[in-house]
């Protein structure tokens, strides 16, 4: 959550820092003010959306960084099982060919 947050907050930070650049050029031409204007509102929409976008995928990551290790959780225990498992039967073979040496 505290990356997504920080995530957030460096795409805000970079649309602030780029924004302050495109409307300062804008504001000085005279005769294509209105274009000018057009143009760096809708630069301005555009990294605003891409800000979205990273912070979207910023949220996906961290959600995905919370599940990929429940899910080695759960891989290990399993493999811890099937461990135990193979020690109990080894175990049991080893008990079973001590036992039958002698008696032959």
């Amino acid at each position: 959550m505290r990356r997504a947050t920080i995530g957030i907050m460096a795409a805000g930070l970079v649309v602030a820092g780029l924004s302050g650049p495109a409307r300062a050029q804008s504001t000085t031409s005279q005769s294509g003010g209105a274009v000018a204007v057009a143009s760096s509102d809708a630069d301005i929409r555009a990294l605003v959306e891409a800000a979205r976008e990273s912070a979207k995928a910023a949220r996906e990551n961290v959600d995905y960084a919370r599940v990929v290790p429940d899910i080695l959780t759960q891989i290990l225990a399993k493999l811890d099982k099937l461990e135990n498992k193979l020690d109990k039967i080894e175990n049991a073979i080893k008990a079973g060919g001590t036992a039958r040496r002698p008696g032959r």
